[in-house]
């Protein structure tokens, strides 16, 4: 059965964590990107051009760095154009060659801007050359020391590729998410698919035998009261045995036993009044799977024989040789009217099915039990082929590979 990975946040949480840490980043990017400004308006010393400019370029690059990194998702920002991109590590460049090293944030600002919101590593890469360069070239003409150089040359480059990293590993993420949630809607489908596939090919065959066994008793009860008790109990036996099985095909445990389903279709084939020859070589050596395909064959096509065919004689045969182990299902019933023999061709998946005909009463090639059947024989490498055969009658044929598994 299928189990669904663990260990990821759950998508509303992260959501909710998402808004705190958008609102804690502005709140520091705001103090961080302002205070300079700020401090530098209220020193007389600076002229008045240059404070201005300082602090309408803080303002605009704190405005424009909200839009990329604060506000939704925008079409036309994310990922982020070039220009735009360009724009900030531009503005952010001659913010700090002109107010010096109190503006060291605003290079860390830029590069971190173009790590997270570049589609590619090319504009990381360049944002980071352009913030080195104008760090360098700020310390070295403003004598900053060995640490004051090493800091502002390093400081671009190290916020833009661990933001660029850090991008990349949230998409990721979502990737994972995503995928999760698809192996959980997929998850679900094939469940549903086994236990409505199992119960549809338990109840086939046992309420099969169930109905001749009620009317094998209603037709002797007034002649034969013996005979009649004996099948009521072998009714009641094998409605406990289908109830049985299907609570165990819906926990998941229940795979049938090729032994124990050709005896089951000797006894509804008996009980059916039609004549049977079953053939089986040694299959104590298969696989569980293979065992357990073989027994669907052969409980779908002797329950098939039963409801559709009209036929008085029935062949079984199971064989096994080097390479796969095979089942045959073949009847002499009577063909339909529009039904050309010797037709025998492979069923494919569910969607490729022609669709049902109950006109000639005959098995439908169509049917949801032909259909599931080949589902699992092709789950495990094999082939399921059926049609009428000359000069009358139909053939179900499955063949598994020896040691397949599913």
């Amino acid at each position: 059965m299928l189990r669904i990975p663990a260990g990821l946040p759950d998508e509303a949480d992260d959501a909710r964590l998402s808004r705190y840490r958008q609102v804690a980043i502005a709140l520091i990017i705001l103090f961080v990107l302002l205070s300079p400004a700020v401090h530098t308006f209220a020193e007389h010393t600076v002229p008045t051009a240059e404070r201005w400019f300082l602090l309408t370029g803080s303002v605009v690059f704190v405005i424009i760095f909200f839009v990329f990194g604060i506000s939704p998702a925008s079409p036309w920002i994310r990922p982020a154009p070039w220009a735009g991109l360009a724009a900030v590590v531009a503005l952010a460049v001659a913010l700090f060659t002109l107010g010096g090293s109190n503006w060291l944030a605003v290079l860390a600002a830029a590069g971190g801007a173009c790590g997270r919101f570049s589609q590619t590593r090319w504009p990381t890469v360049v944002s980071s050359v352009a913030c080195a360069g104008a760090g360098f070239g700020v310390a070295i003409t403003s004598n900053a020391g060995f640490g004051g150089t090493l800091a502002a040359t390093v400081i671009g480059p190290i916020v833009a590729f661990f933001a660029y990293g850090s991008s990349r590993r949230a998409e990721a993420v979502s990737a994972l998410r995503r995928a999760r949630a698809d192996l959980a809607r997929t998850a679900v489908a094939e469940e549903r698919l086994r236990i409505a596939r199992d119960v549809h090919d338990l109840l086939g065959h046992s309420l099969s035998l169930i109905t001749l066994k009620a009317e094998l008793a209603s037709r002797v009860i007034g002649t034969n009261p013996a005979r009649a008790a004996t099948e009521i109990t072998e009714l009641e036996s094998v409605a406990r045995q289908s109830l049985s099985d299907v609570r165990a095909a819906v926990a998941g445990y229940r795979q049938p036993d090729l032994t124990a389903e050709l005896d089951s279709a000797k006894q509804l084939l008996d009980s059916a009044g039609i004549a049977s020859q079953i053939t089986a070589a040694d299959t104590g050596g298969l696989s569980h799977d293979v065992d357990a395909a073989l027994a669907w064959a052969v409980r779908e096509g002797t329950t098939n024989v039963v409801r559709h065919s009209k036929a008085t004689q029935v062949a079984i045969r199971v064989s096994v040789d080097a390479a796969r182990a095979t089942a045959e299902i073949g009847d002499n019933g009577p063909p339909a009217d529009d039904e050309p023999a010797t037709r025998l061709r492979p069923l494919a998946d569910r969607s490729r099915q022609p669709a049902p005909d109950d006109r000639s009463g005959r098995i439908r090639l169509g049917g949801s039990g032909l259909a599931g059947l080949a589902e699992r024989v092709h789950s495990l490498g094999g082939e399921l082929v059926a049609g009428p055969v000359a000069p009358q009658g139909f053939m179900l044929r499955v063949a598994v590979p020896l040691g397949a598994q599913s």
